[in-house]
């Protein structure tokens, strides 16, 4: 490089500023040695080594030596080798030396980690924007090239471009909103216009960075979103024509069936007889077929989305359907990821034990907590189903009835990766549990993610809970009825419920909590504690309603408590035994830690509940 080149270069401020800074330094240190000056003046070594160092990061410890070295020279020179100010100039160096190495050391840093993130802005497969806000709205100060060939734009010219430019106002306006409030957005689809005044459909995400910038990233899906449209477009007129030739088979078919009936009612007997009962059996099977068609053909149209299975099971109409049969529901906290269509599944199955159960008692809904998710069971106390019919019951219309078809229940379960499989017992009734993956559930009330579930009022409300032997009703509190809990518990050892880790249990008597139960989680098992009714409701019963439905509830799970000692006998009627306190979890042994072992003496007494079926 030529002198003259080398002095246009950006570089030559800095080799002027180090230059002149080291001279200075060693020169202001010199005339103070001249002058008997050893204080203060060596301070000043400091600023050509961190200069230094930071421009020439890999040269910032020879320097910082040099630099040093020249010092320790001068002051040997002037007060001697064995004296004080050579020891204190020692030390200096030492000091010079370690900055200089800190220095440069941290810039290589700063230095790596700027290439990979300027690597990754500029050769990103989406487009990337550098945006900074001001008092004229948010201005971009760098792009990189797929930004710029996305949107028809020179490279150059887009640094300094509002972004009003080719994001419209309209379009950008709720994104934006959104991330003022939340400092970030994810992948939502917006539309851009390109310098031939083109919009292009992309998928834009944006975080906020330090300074009032923000990194705008988004990827161009055009013509995916074109092909969705034409896709979407030919699905609903397919759907429309399957629809019209769905009514005229089913009017058809409709036909065709009264009118095997009617031939069917002047022949009694003969082959004829027989022959028109085949051709009935075989329209009927028509029938159904068509019926689970139409069902299967609502799959996927809807996307998922959160499901309240309580409420989808008590507004269903299900307990009208099945007068007669007792239908418990213990999900009033439980929410589902999955398709529109998951509560016909629940109502089939429901509907199923109760057609093909036999002679059956009750259908209960419940559910449990696994290391993968939760199980979602529904069980009756019939005939059950035989073991090699297990897997066969899910083969498409296997049952050879009408409605929905458990073949068709687990492709819709299938939407969300959900699965269906049935482990009762022969002859002690049937148990369908539906699996659902860690991520596709949530109990209302457990942090931002899941936030609480309102309060049913009206018809609804009414049509809540379930009904004890003895005509009470029992329901699991809401999240945001753990006041009323709260309230009930104040003469309990002012009790307070938490939703992160409890379900509570209520017995109501003229719509009023009168009795508690409490189901508590712990990471290694499940305690029953809060069971309380206040004084002035006792004698009812209410607390035998509410242990009840805990137990009915949260069964599944193995149980444990601290028992009062005269109250064993209530509990063993539950299926608790008194067990040794080493055999209860840790963390529950913990609460009665106090008692250094001797349980009698604290009148409490472990017990557990093994789950049954």
């Amino acid at each position: 490089m030529k002198v003259r080149d080398y002095l246009k270069g950006p570089g030559v401020l800095w080799d002027i500023g180090i230059i002149a800074t080291a001279v200075m330094a060693l020169g202001a240190n010199l005339a103070g040695l001249l002058a008997g000056v050893t204080v203060v003046l060596p301070h000043l070594l400091y600023i050509p080594v961190v200069i230094a160092s930071y421009r020439y990061p890999r040269w910032g410890l020879p320097f910082s030596s040099l630099i040093g070295g020249i010092y320790l020279l001068m002051v040997i020179t002037f007060e001697g080798a064995a004296t004080m100010a050579a020891a204190e100039a020692l030390i200096r160096v030492v000091v010079v030396m370690a900055i200089g190495g800190l220095v440069a050391l941290l810039t290589l840093r700063l230095r790596g980690q700027e290439s990979l993130y300027r690597g990754l802005f500029d050769y990103s497969e989406g487009g990337s924007i550098l945006v900074r806000h001001d008092e004229n709205g948010w201005v971009v100060e760098e792009a990189n090239w797929n930004a710029a060939s996305i949107l028809g734009l020179d490279h150059a010219a887009m640094k300094g471009a509002p972004l009003s430019s080719f994001w419209d106002k309209d379009e950008a306006k709720e994104i934006l909103s959104r991330f003022a409030s939340e400092k970030k957005v994810y992948a939502l689809e917006t539309g851009l216009t390109t310098a031939g005044g083109e919009t292009r459909q992309v998928l834009l995400s944006m975080a906020a960075l330090p300074g009032d910038r923000a990194i705008i990233t988004f990827v161009d899906v055009t013509r995916r979103v074109a092909a969705e449209h034409a896709l979407q477009a030919a699905n609903d007129k397919l759907h429309v024509l399957n629809r019209i030739s769905a009514d005229h088979l089913h009017r058809t078919l409709g036909e065709i069936i009264a009118t095997i009936d009617s031939a069917g009612a002047g022949v009694r007997e003969g082959p004829a007889s027989g022959l028109i009962s085949r051709v009935r059996a075989m329209a009927g099977n028509l029938a159904r077929q068509l019926t689970l068609t139409g069902t299967y053909q609502e799959l996927g149209t809807s996307p998922p989305g959160w499901v309240a299975v309580q409420r989808v099971l008590e507004t269903s109409g299900v307990r009208e359907k099945t007068a007669g049969v007792p239908l418990r529901f213990w999900t009033e906290r439980l929410e589902i990821y999955a398709d529109p269509l998951l509560g016909n599944v629940l109502l089939h199955v429901v509907e199923n034990a109760i057609r093909h159960g036999g002679s059956i008692s009750s259908v209960v809904v419940t559910y449990r907590q696994t290391s993968e998710g939760i199980d979602l069971i529904i069980e009756d106390d019939g005939i059950g189903i035989p073991a090699d019919m297990k897997e066969k019951i899910f083969a498409y219309d296997s049952g050879g009835h009408s409605g929905l078809g458990l073949f068709i229940c687990r492709q819709i379960l299938g939407v969300t990766g959900m699965t269906m499989v049935e482990e009762g017992s022969p002859g002690k009734g049937a148990r369908f549990v539906i699996r659902v993956p860690d991520e596709n559930y949530r109990i209302e009330g457990r942090g931002v993610d899941a936030p609480p579930l309102p309060v049913p009022s009206g018809m609804e409300a009414e049509a809540r809970g379930n009904r004890h032997s003895s005509g009470t009703i029992v329901r699991e509190l809401l999240s945001a009825e753990f006041p009323v809990a709260d309230a009930l518990w104040v003469d309990y050892h002012q009790t307070t419920g938490d939703p992160d880790i409890d379900r509570i249990f209520a017995a109501f008597a003229g719509g009023e909590a009168v009795s508690l139960a409490r189901c508590r989680w712990h990471p290694d098992g499940f305690e029953v504690d809060g069971i309380f009714t206040p004084e002035r409701h006792r004698g009812h019963g209410y607390a035998n309603a509410a242990t009840w439905g805990l137990v009915e509830a949260c069964g599944h799970d193995p149980l444990y408590m601290h028992s009062v000692r005269n109250l064993t006998g209530f509990y063993t009627h539950y299926g608790f035994v008194a067990i040794p306190e080493d055999e209860l979890p840790p963390t529950i042994r913990e609460r009665y830690s106090w008692a250094a072992g001797d349980m009698e003496g604290a009148n409490v007494c472990p017990m557990r509940r093994v789950p049954t079926g």
